[in-house]
């Protein structure tokens, strides 16, 4: 409504009533009109942000994408923990037994678990055993009276820091962890079930059932909720030595323990984006794999900082190697590379995560190891006057690495018209990447040693360290 419109309709009211009829045009009644179309201004911006926000498509604040995503029953991926391994030595004359997480700090006094139960002679040192970057944290609630979908919230500094929770409930003094179920997928009212929950002001909860899709937690009893946490993108190198901590303090003396291997390959939570982009399609999956692009939604959704991944099945792997064979039935075969982590521990965390999954067809689960195959180019090219040829040199190999190298993150090396099959480095791509630069007059592109990929596992990319850039003015 503009401000004539509504001077109109004042001065139209006004003759209605002989006392106010005076005023009509009056500077008063002009100045309201202007007051009036400014409230009405606000207030239809106002809605129109707040429309803005009410679609997961179109929000621009973190809270509201959160609460589209709550809305559907999504939560997104929590912290990985860095991994690696460690040496431990028994410097004592006993025998040492210590029970799998046992709780050590390094010198920055980041705190860290060992995955695997130590049984240590005397003098021996076991090498290559499992550590991760992590402690445990409990929270507990005494349920005061039965409440259906009762919820407890962890705090929000604790769930910034949370890998994942085991939840036990005591009941008459018996305590039994229960299994996260989502959305009480066939549940009963005896199923010891919960969800996960993430609410938009950055809380991790966890809901009980209502009695008819999931067991209530009775009066009295206790919930003890195990917060597993980390720093996430945390690196110890190789020959750091860590101390015992907490009730394994007193083994300070006892053991040496050094890293063997650098304990990387953190990540953070889920960012903003990645939350708008899979809360959108949450329903259509709800974490029934059954199609590859299924499994790399699933297993992308768990694990952070994967740069390549390839899902294929029975019939695929037949067509691919020309054999047929009985092994291959029920077989899902997955493969993958991702930075800082080993082929070993990334299977690990694959596994872990696809534990989780409904498998009544007694799927079985393949890992197979990436074929390698990187190639080079020859670039040459005309650079442009006002760059110092080495800084070209050095941005355009770091772009090249980022884009397209073995550790590239990013989607542009993917042609998306092969997802189905292969991830491909496109050959248009690198011209546009290095095009975008905009610090070339003019360059060519000689590509060397690109092989086609003909089996599943091939893992093509870029060697930019390797290629060979001849730039002059």
């Amino acid at each position: 409504m503009t401000i004539q419109d509504l001077l109109d309709k004042f001065n139209d009211t006004l003759q209605s009533n002989s006392w106010w009829a005076r005023f009509t045009n009056s500077q008063f009644v002009k100045m309201m009109a202007i007051f009036g179309a400014q409230v009405i201004y606000y207030a239809q911006t106002y809605a129109e942000r707040a429309l803005v926000e009410g679609f997961i498509s179109t929000a621009t604040k973190r809270s509201s994408i959160l609460a589209a995503a709550e809305d559907k029953a999504y939560v997104g991926r929590l912290i990985t923990p860095s991994s690696g391994f460690v040496s431990v030595k028994n410097k004592t004359s006993v025998r040492i037994q210590l029970p799998a997480f046992s709780t050590y700090l390094s010198e920055s006094q980041y705190p860290y678990m060992i995955m695997d139960v130590l049984d240590i002679s005397a003098g021996e040192t076991i090498k290559q055993v499992s550590m991760k970057q992590m402690e445990i944290v409990s929270v507990s609630k005494v349920v005061q009276s039965e409440e259906e979908f009762m919820s407890v919230i962890l705090p929000k500094d604790l769930t910034a820091e949370c890998v994942k929770v085991d939840v036990y409930v005591t009941i008459g003094g018996i305590k039994e962890l229960w299994v996260e179920n989502p959305q009480f997928r066939l549940a009963t009212s005896a199923s010891k079930n919960y969800v996960q929950f993430y609410k938009p002001t950055e809380q991790l909860g966890i809901r009980f059932g209502d009695g008819s899709i999931g067991k209530i937690p009775p009066e009295g009893s206790t919930i003890d909720i195990q917060v597993w946490c980390s720093a996430g993108d945390i690196t110890l190198v190789e020959g750091q030595k860590l101390t015992p901590s907490n009730q394994f303090a007193k083994y300070t003396n006892s053991l040496e323990v050094i890293t063997s291997t650098p304990i990387t390959g953190g990540a953070g939570s889920e960012t903003t984006e990645e939350t708008r982009n899979r809360a959108q399609y949450y329903v259509a999956y709800d974490e029934q794999v059954v199609w590859g692009g299924d499994y790399k939604f699933y297993l992308k959704s768990k694990i952070g900082g994967t740069s390549w991944l390839n899902v294929w099945g029975e019939q695929q792997q037949e067509k691919a190697t020309g054999v047929k064979d009985l092994n291959n039935i029920n077989a899902i075969f997955i493969c993958g590379h991702k930075p800082k982590s080993t082929q070993a521990a990334l299977k690990s965390e694959i596994f872990s995560a696809l534990e989780s999954i409904p498998n009544a067809l007694n799927k079985k689960y393949i890992y197979v190891e990436p074929n390698e195959l990187p190639f080079t180019i020859k670039l040459t090219g005309t650079a442009i006057k006002s760059v110092v040829i080495s800084d070209a040199e050095t941005k355009i190999r770091d772009q090249l690495e980022a884009s397209f190298g073995r550790d590239a993150e990013g989607s542009d090396k993917i042609d998306k018209d092969n997802v189905s099959d292969y991830e491909l480095v496109k050959v248009n791509s690198i011209w546009a990447s290095v095009e975008a630069l905009s610090i070339l007059a003019d360059f060519e592109i000689e590509v060397i040693g690109m092989s086609e990929a003909t089996q599943l596992n091939d893992f093509i990319y870029l060697n930019a360290e390797k290629s060979v850039i001849e730039l002059s003015y």
